[in-house]
């Protein structure tokens, strides 16, 4: 944070410990990371004092929160897809905004701090990176990945988890298609994979066929739901992220969509009265001016 006058001088009673001066141009400098969280912290506990704090930042639970913690990690990933560093800086703020506010609501029911949150963050990446931290050695992120699973397998085992499933501890309140990649991931990992790489494809193709000769209503839903598995396997063996290739095609749509829109209003028609050929060749026409 920097500060472009003296007047900002009153915020010194947010720090641990005094800011640092320019001497040749009298302007606060940038503080030390550890004095910027902090001060991040004291605003939160300011916010939720029970006297002199923010009602409805005193109102929030852990409960009440789920919603908007979602909501800003899709406008994080919308930051991060759009390229714009200052829209991503904002946004990862606002998350690390949720953490420390759980944290703090951890604090007044006297449950957990931000300082338990952190030490337990350290020492599972420290415990789960014996290869820079101690004398293990992994060499590419293939092997990496193996040893982090070795030890989560080992860590489970020592809680007396060990019998638990490889799809155990993955989020079902995740959105659909992120379920999807995650468990067909472990399941892979786990060994259950097809020995031919091709396989999948026939799957898909299976899949089809089941759903375009499915008769009722509850039955077409479910074939439907195995095609989209069919499908999110066939991405996993392509290194291709669904949720990503979606996204993308979401966009295309949207934009070729936009084109014909704008070009059925420049002649004075509506989608609505043009043939089927008519539209198609304005489509392609989107596509090509792409």
């Amino acid at each position: 944070m920097r500060h472009g006058s003296l007047k900002n001088r009153s915020i010194l009673r947010f720090y641990p410990a005094p800011l640092r001066y320019n001497p040749r141009t009298l302007l606060l400098a940038e503080p030390p990371l550890s004095y910027t969280f902090d001060a991040l912290l004291e605003t939160m506990r300011r916010l939720r004092d029970p006297v002199s704090g923010c009602p409805w930042d005193l109102e929030q639970t852990h409960d009440s929160l789920r919603g908007s913690l979602l909501e800003e990690t899709y406008e994080a990933l919308d930051a991060m897809a759009s390229g714009e560093r200052a829209a991503l800086v904002e946004e990862l703020g606002d998350l690390l905004l949720h953490v420390i506010f759980h944290a703090q609501i951890g604090a007044d029911e006297g449950t957990f701090t931000m300082d338990d949150v952190a030490a337990q963050l350290n020492e599972k990446l420290v415990r789960r990176h014996p290869h820079v931290f101690e004398d293990s050695t992994a060499h590419t992120a293939t092997e990496v990945t193996g040893q982090w699973e070795r030890l989560k397998a080992e860590e489970r085992s020592k809680k007396g988890e060990g019998d638990r499933s490889m799809l155990a501890g993955v989020s079902r309140a995740m959105p659909a298609l992120a379920y999807a990649q995650s468990v067909l991931s472990r399941a892979r990992r786990a060994g259950f994979d097809w020995d031919d790489p091709d396989a999948v494809f026939d799957k898909v193709a299976e899949e089809a066929g089941e759903l375009r000769d499915s008769e009722s209503p509850q039955r077409r839903e479910e074939e439907f739901g195995d095609l989209l598995l069919a499908l999110v396997a066939a991405a996993h063996r392509m290194d291709i992220d669904a949720e990503q290739a979606l996204r993308g095609a979401n966009d295309r749509f949207a934009t070729r969509f936009h084109h014909v829109e704008d070009a059925l209003r420049r002649d004075g028609r509506t989608l609505a009265e043009m043939p089927v050929d008519a539209k198609l060749a304005l489509w392609e026409e989107a596509k090509a001016a792409e």
